[in-house]
């Protein structure tokens, strides 16, 4: 039987969820492969996989104390962590064969507590249904993936202020000095490339703390008072561009 935050949303609503997750599909079975290759990967993709790995736990646990919840819950990551390491890409997507096997750990610890307590469990309706992927679980992924993206956001930009605070650079001054027409944003992206790819240049400016506006302006061709006045915005993006700084790097 669907959650209730499922029946409350339009059909339409969650064709278009669904069809925005099949289209993601690849990038997460390409993810799931190498979080196979890697433990590093893994303990990524595991986090990020919580909030369902949470909701499986607590649709079949309802009945059992807290102590018994967090046993479940730690067979249903191992099965998690078993599930990257045996994917197969060739075999389908890798969302619905880990919900099967984690779905069926969490029915088999059940049934095996069950057991040694020695009284029956209820799983909450048929198993086969429950097992079932469901729109809200998927949306509480993609949630909760987005809340790490704000999370990662925020402290890359806290890094990037301390690291332009040593040129004199405010971020309210580097917004304040940002281009707002498109051709001009191109033309400083141009710029950026090219000094980029001059290493006496960037030399310069991160071992002497130095912007050569000249030595900028001969390789671009762009006048010297041109270049002094985008000076602010290109040094900002040349840092964002060397530096580490994923997720600001697709503004740039």
């Amino acid at each position: 039987m669907p959650s209730q935050q499922a029946c409350l949303m339009p059909p339409g609503a969650i064709q278009t969820m669904e069809e925005e997750i099949l289209e993601q599909s690849n990038g997460l079975d390409e993810r799931a492969v190498k979080a196979g290759q890697s433990k590093d990967e893994a303990g990524t993709l595991i986090e990020e996989f919580i909030p369902f790995l949470n909701g499986r736990v607590a649709k079949y646990t309802a009945r059992l104390d807290i102590h018994l919840r967090e046993d479940v819950f730690s067979a249903a990551m191992s099965a998690f962590y078993e599930a990257v390491q045996n994917y197969d890409i060739e075999k389908g997507h890798f969302f619905p064969f880990a919900n099967r096997v984690v779905c069926a750990r969490i029915i088999d610890h059940i049934r095996k507590i069950s057991r040694h307590e020695g009284k029956t469990i209820s799983l909450n309706g048929d198993d086969q249904q429950s097992t079932a992927p469901t729109v809200v679980d998927l949306a509480s992924i993609r949630n909760y993936q987005e809340e790490r993206r704000r999370e990662s956001l925020a402290d890359e930009i806290e890094q990037f202020k301390t690291e332009i605070a040593a040129w004199g650079i405010t971020l309210d001054a580097l917004v304040q000095c940002s281009p707002k027409h498109k051709e001009l944003r191109k033309k400083y992206k141009e710029i950026v490339s090219s000094v980029a790819e001059h290493p006496d240049i960037m030399q310069t400016i991160s071992l002497k703390r130095y912007f050569p506006v000249c030595a900028v302006s001969k390789i671009t061709g762009m006048p010297v008072k041109k270049i002094e006045r985008a000076r602010v915005y290109i040094l900002a993006a040349i840092i964002i561009k060397t530096g580490d700084y994923e997720l600001m790097s697709e503004y740039i």
